[in-house]
């Protein structure tokens, strides 16, 4: 009995050694052999501009792989859109968003609207590709500030952003030349050329020759009420020639805080559109309309005060069009727009 005693005793003095006694354990351990390091700092940006609206965009490599000709090819490639193209390749091309017409959709080259003075409505087989850089297809308007009112009163914009002169290394000079040849006697020289001016100065020019006959081959059947085939055959689509020249200038300059440039652009055409084909009568002429197209616009945008920035917009345009309609009666009718 003496000896359970003893031995109870003994178990509890131990116990007592091996608390007291642990702390002093542990602070006699090794020190931790892992070497620190400092992890680098990292900056996060937050974008506080997100637009409403989603938009369409075609920019950079995508615009040159279509190899469409004009802006309203390259349009085709957007979904909810209708391209109408009247009298062949020398005719009118409009587009429609939404099936709301082509008198509400508002076109803007370089922020600015562009106007036609006869009907409302913008030929988009006017503007090449070679010299723009994105196209922005909206359902409404961009969601940004600077808005101006005509921006709001369209159901549908489209955005056409010409290229900006840019310069890798001490490169002061680009140039580029191309030349486009395909049926029905096309032939389409362009070039552009851009110079760096100074550190905060670049200019830029570039022309464009369009040419076609527009003569193809295509069948025309016709039958008689019974259904018996009344003559079968193929003819040639005259009167769909096309000759136009187009050429653009710009000036960009950087500012502190801000940017400017001024732009000159001109189009001249002369068009053929076909005849109808009535009764059979192949020969039927068709009507010719010449074009003269020009703007000078400048663009000012400055950031003055940490919440304050202003811009400043102008253009002055010049449009004349020529129209002449031959009808099978040799009554010849003009329309002079200007």
């Amino acid at each position: 009995m003496v000896a359970k005693v003893l031995t109870s005793q003994l178990y509890k003095v131990v116990f007592a050694v091996f608390v007291l006694t642990a702390p002093w354990l542990f602070s006699q351990s090794k020190k931790d052999t892992v070497k620190e390091k400092s992890i680098l700092p990292v900056t996060i940006y937050k974008k506080n501009f997100k637009e409403i609206l989603p938009a369409q965009t075609l920019s950079g490599e995508q615009l040159e792989r279509l190899n469409s000709q004009s802006v309203a090819d390259a349009l085709r490639y957007f979904s909810g859109v209708q391209i109408k193209d009247y009298g062949g390749i020398g005719g009118l091309k409009t587009i429609n968003v939404r099936s709301l017409g082509s008198q509400h959709v508002g076109v803007f080259y370089d922020g600015i609207q562009l106007g036609n003075a006869q009907n409302g409505l913008v030929d988009l087989g006017r503007y090449s590709l070679d010299d723009l850089e994105e196209i922005s297809l909206y359902n409404g308007q961009k969601s940004e500030i600077f808005q101006s009112a005509k921006d709001f009163g369209s159901s549908g914009s489209i955005y056409l952003q010409p290229k900006t002169p840019s310069f890798k290394g001490n490169k002061k000079t680009n140039f580029v030349i191309r030349l486009k040849n395909a049926s029905i006697d096309l032939f389409n020289p362009s070039f552009r050329l851009e110079q760096k001016l100074s550190q905060k100065i670049s200019a830029s020019f570039s022309s464009e020759f369009l040419q076609s006959d527009g003569v193809y081959r295509y069948r025309y059947a016709k039958k008689f009420p019974d259904g018996e085939q009344a003559y079968d055959t193929i003819a040639k689509r005259q009167d769909s020639d096309l000759r136009a020249k187009r050429f653009e200038t710009s000036i960009n300059g950087n500012l502190n805080n801000g940017n400017w440039n001024v732009r000159g652009y001109g189009y001249i055409s002369n068009r053929g559109l076909p005849g109808s084909i009535v009764n059979g009568r192949f020969d039927a002429r068709g009507s010719r309309m010449v074009d003269e197209n020009y703007f000078v616009q400048a663009h000012l945008r400055k950031k003055l005060f940490p919440k304050l920035e202003t811009q400043l917009k102008a253009k002055f345009a010049y449009d004349y069009t020529r129209f002449l309609d031959t009808v099978q009666s040799q009554l010849i009718k003009y329309s002079d727009n200007t």
